[in-house]
């Protein structure tokens, strides 16, 4: 198994050439039109595809934009996808994303072994909406 470089060394490597100005960017949306937070969120998830890596997780996100709280990660990547900029596919536990200006997507993460979509906080089993569900139901006392 290879280990996944999660590290942002990398990305911040001045040898690579992957300034923010050089982002590619829909032609409706300029780089300037983003805060600073949303480019380094974009530049991020856009050198994971251009690379083949998977999507960075929420706190790799937080740490290189300069954030301490665990909520913004995840609006960012809101952020980026109401813009117009990525498209997301959420599962349970990682996402992948596809570049609208490029048409490449991050990797699927390697310890991704099923296609399991993201269910939300509250939401309603199959069973309490009248569809069949893969459970047994609960023997009556």
């Amino acid at each position: 198994m290879t280990p996944v470089n999660t590290s942002l060394e990398a990305f911040w490597d001045d040898d690579d050439g992957w300034a923010i100005d050089s982002l590619p960017m829909p032609p409706e949306i300029s780089a300037d039109d983003l805060a600073p937070a949303e480019r380094i969120a974009y530049c991020l998830i856009n050198h994971a595809a251009e690379f083949g890596e998977p999507c960075p997780v929420n706190i790799d996100i937080e740490v290189a934009a300069g954030f301490n709280s665990t909520s913004m990660g995840p609006k960012l990547v809101r952020k980026l996808e109401s813009r117009g900029l990525i498209r997301v596919s959420r599962f349970q536990r990682f996402r992948l994303v596809e570049i609208v200006a490029t048409g490449k997507q991050t990797a699927r993460h390697p310890s991704m072994r099923a296609d399991r979509p993201l269910v939300r906080r509250g939401a309603r089993s199959a069973a309490a909406m009248g569809l069949p569900g893969d459970r047994k139901p609960y023997a009556a006392r």
